[in-house]
């Protein structure tokens, strides 16, 4: 289409200037023809309309897994291949045979049972009475000891001839070697009792330690296959989830490309902005050609395009001066 308008710009050009004549009839044809010309365009616009790629999901297929996306009825689909779904079968029947049994729950539930029995047993302990029991016992251990090393020391004392000897403390009198011998024992009762405090105590604790480790054994297992089970089965919806994965890939894969068809479709707009731009320009250009040559026109001397014969409205004289009013 430019081709054919300039052209046609041509011959209008070339016809018009011949039939003017002279330097006036090269001026207004070129300007004539210029301006027809340029009615051609400046072309170099993209032809395609700057629209975006939008989105168009992928489907993929992979050695784990093959997924499809039906954009129109808005459903994605994907299926493990045959190796993957025997694998996490597998592990879903691991998971099934996991799971306690009756027999396991009640047996767990009497072991948590006896763990709350011995500490209800050990905080019900009277650690007094425990305590007491205990030196009670280690005196009735010592008597026979004792009373054999009271007999030594009174015979040691008959035959030195120091068994009635006194000395005087407080407000009386008492034996010195007798009265070392009581308080040694008084400190080793003291000792002893300490000593059944803090093994009534101990024991106790032993006692309390115990129940809570019997509680918690029931409780284990009680809990622990179903933690068991849990556990296989989330190995089984891993490979699910691989699955799952690969249609991911294939939503981001169209996510991606319609990406790249929006930055295309922005760079097609910037160029046809500046096509645009330049035609415009042109076509500015254009209508300056035209004025000029209306201009040039105006100024024509007609007489002598007509060869000094009147037009329908006027008359020309000899000379081409043109005569509105038919004088000449």
């Amino acid at each position: 289409m430019g081709k054919l308008v300039k052209k046609v710009a041509g011959v209008a050009g070339t016809v018009i200037g011949g039939a003017i004549g002279g330097p006036a009839g090269a001026s207004i044809g070129g300007s004539i023809g210029g301006a027809i010309g340029g009615m051609g365009g400046g072309g170099g616009s993209s032809s395609a309309s700057p629209t975006s790629a939008g989105f168009t999901p992928y489907s993929i297929k992979s050695g784990l897994a093959t997924s499809s996306v039906d954009p129109t009825n808005k459903i994605a689909t994907y299926t493990l291949t045959p190796e993957m779904q025997a694998f996490r079968d597998q592990y879903y029947a691991g998971a099934i045979a996991a799971l306690p049994s009756a027999e396991q729950l009640a047996y767990g539930q009497q072991v948590s049972d006896y763990g709350k029995g011995l500490f209800g047993q050990a905080t019900a302990m009277d650690t007094n009475a425990m305590t007491q029991d205990y030196f009670n016992q280690q005196q009735a251990l010592l008597e026979p000891a004792r009373a054999q090393e009271s007999s030594r020391l009174n015979d040691l004392q008959f035959s030195r001839g120091t068994l009635g000897q006194g000395v005087g403390m407080g407000s009386g009198y008492v034996n010195p070697q007798q009265y070392a011998q009581a308080m040694a024992r008084e400190q080793q009762n003291a000792a002893l009792a300490l000593s059944a405090e803090d093994r009534a105590r101990a024991i106790q604790g032993e006692q309390l330690q115990r129940a809570g480790a019997l509680y918690g054994l029931g409780q284990s297992y009680l809990t622990d296959p179903y933690t068991t089970a849990n556990q296989i089965m989330g190995y089984g919806t891993g490979i699910e989830n691989l699955g799952a994965n690969t249609m991911a890939q294939g939503l981001n894969t169209g996510i991606s490309v319609g990406q790249l068809g929006n930055q295309t479709a922005a760079y097609n707009a910037d160029i046809n902005r500046v096509n645009y731009l330049q035609n415009l320009a042109q076509s500015n250009a254009n209508t300056a050609a035209w004025n000029s040559a209306a201009q040039n026109i105006g100024n024509i001397n007609w007489g002598g395009l007509f060869g000094g014969q009147a037009s329908p409205d006027g008359q020309y004289s000899a000379s081409g001066a043109y005569d509105p009013l038919g004088r000449y």
